[in-house]
């Protein structure tokens, strides 16, 4: 009897240590497979990333270009007022001389 209880237990020690194997193998491939899960995780936050930071200067670069249109508008109807006071500010300034001729010559 006793070569038949060492035979089961041969056997039972066997199927442990491929159970042991198994489990190893599993392990590894499982390891494997989360590293290849977190590198393309990490690739693809990289270029979220990315595309963020592009996106980003892309809409400060338009917000810069609106900026300065609207300075350069404000500033040439600042201008073109400026003209404009300047201009009638001389017609009133005319006007106003002449009346000056007039009272001191006597024609008003």
């Amino acid at each position: 009897m006793i070569p038949k209880v060492r035979e089961i237990v041969e056997r039972v020690l066997g199927a442990e240590g491929e159970a042991k194997s198994r489990i190893d193998d599993a392990r590894k491939r499982a390891s494997a497979v989360r590293a290849a899960a977190d590198e393309k995780a990490s690739a693809v936050i990289a270029e979220a990333r990315e595309r963020a930071v592009s996106d980003s200067k892309a809409r400060l670069e338009r917000a810069r270009s609106e900026a300065r249109e609207t300075l350069e508008r404000a500033r040439a109807e600042a201008a073109a007022a400026g003209e404009t006071f300047a201009a009638s500010a001389e017609t009133a300034a005319g006007a106003l001389v002449s009346e000056i001729a007039d009272l001191i010559t006597g024609r008003a």
